[in-house]
C-alpha cells in the first residue's frame, strides 16, 4: 500500500462525506498507530462526515463523546460495544447502558468469540470462547435479550468474528424481530470467509456486508487480493455494501490515508462515483442514523 496522499487537499478531494465505521484507535491492549483524537482529527481534516470508533474490550461510546466535544461538530464521532468477556460476553445489562449512552453498533463476540478463538492457534484462552448457540442449534436466550434491546433502539447489529454458522442464525433471527440494521463484519476476512452464494442469500434478508480493507494486510489471510473485494461487490451489490477500513494496526497506514487508497482503487477497479458514494457515504449514513 503506497503512501502518495498525504497532502491534505488531496485527503478532502477523495474522501469527502465519506464514513468510516471500523476504526481502532488506542487506548488498547492491542498496539495502535493513533489514538481516538488523532484519529479523529486527521479524519476531520480529510472532510470525512463520520467515524465510529471499535474497541474489542471495551464500550468505545464515552470515548467518542469526549473526542466529538474536542473535534468539533464539524465531524461525527461514534462509539460501539463489543460482546467479548471483559463486558459480560453476552450481557444485555452492557448492551442497555451502551444504547443509552448512545452507541451506534453493537457488535457481537470479535476476539473472545470461539470461532476467533478455535482458528487462532497460538490465543491463550484454551478454546474456550463464546459461541451463541445452545447444544439443539439454536440461538441463547441471551442472544435474544441482546436482539430485543437493538430491535428497540433501531442501533446497528455487528456480526464481529462469529463462525457462518451462527451468522446464518443469527441474521435470520434478527429479521424475524424486526432488526433493519445488520451489518456483516468483513466476510472476506478468512476467519469469517464466507461465501458468495451465501453472502447472496443474506442479503435478501437485509444484511449489508463490511467489507474492510485489513483483509488484505492481515498476514494469515492467504486471499488477501483487491479482486475479492471487487468480485464480492459485483456479486452480491453495491446497494449492501458498506466500505470501511479496520486499520489503527501499528503496521498498516493511518485510517485515512487507508480510505484514501481503497478509494482510489476502488475507481481504478471499474466502480462509479455513484457507487462509492452509496457505499461509503449513504448506506454508512442509513445504518447510523445520519442524515
Amino acid at each position: 500500500m503506497d503512501d502518495n496522499y498525504r497532502d491534505k487537499q488531496i485527503f478532502k478531494e477523495i474522501c469527502k462525506d465519506a464514513i468510516d465505521m471500523h476504526i481502532h484507535s488506542s487506548l488498547d491492549l492491542i498496539p495502535r498507530k493513533l489514538n481516538d483524537i488523532e484519529v479523529a482529527r486527521q479524519a476531520k481534516e480529510a472532510g470525512m462526515r463520520a467515524i465510529l470508533l471499535k474497541n474489542h474490550f471495551e464500550s468505545t461510546v464515552g470515548r467518542a463523546y469526549l473526542v466529538q466535544n474536542i473535534v468539533g461538530d464539524e465531524i461525527k464521532v461514534f462509539g460501539g460495544c463489543v460482546l467479548n468477556f471483559p463486558v459480560g460476553g453476552i450481557n444485555s445489562e452492557a448492551v442497555d447502558v451502551a444504547i443509552k449512552l448512545g452507541a451506534k453498533e453493537i457488535w457481537m463476540p470479535t476476539i473472545h468469540s470461539k470461532n476467533h478463538i478455535i482458528k487462532m492457534e497460538s490465543n491463550k484462552l484454551d478454546n474456550k470462547g463464546i459461541y451463541i448457540l445452545n447444544k439443539k442449534g439454536k440461538l441463547n436466550s441471551s442472544v435474544y435479550d441482546v436482539l430485543e434491546l437493538i430491535s428497540k433502539s433501531g442501533v446497528v447489529l455487528g456480526t464481529g468474528h462469529l463462525s457462518t454458522q451462527e451468522i446464518i442464525l443469527l441474521v435470520k433471527e434478527a429479521h424475524k424481530m424486526g432488526i433493519e440494521k445488520i451489518l456483516i463484519t468483513h466476510p472476506e476476512w478468512w476467519l469469517v470467509d464466507m461465501n458468495l452464494d451465501l453472502q447472496l442469500e443474506l442479503s435478501k434478508e437485509g444484511a449489508y456486508f463490511e467489507r474492510c480493507i485489513y483483509f488484505l494486510t492481515e498476514k494469515r489471510n492467504k486471499k488477501g487480493v483487491f479482486s475479492t473485494i471487487v468480485e464480492s461487490i459485483r456479486k452480491v451489490g453495491v446497494e449492501s455494501t458498506v466500505l470501511a477500513t479496520d486499520f489503527g494496526q501499528e503496521f498498516n497506514p493511518t485510517p485515512t490515508l487507508g480510505l484514501a487508497w481503497y478509494i482510489r482503487n476502488m475507481l481504478e477497479s471499474g466502480f462509479k462515483e455513484k457507487e462509492l458514494d452509496v457505499m461509503l457515504k449513504r448506506n454508512p449514513s442509513i445504518l447510523l442514523g445520519i442524515k
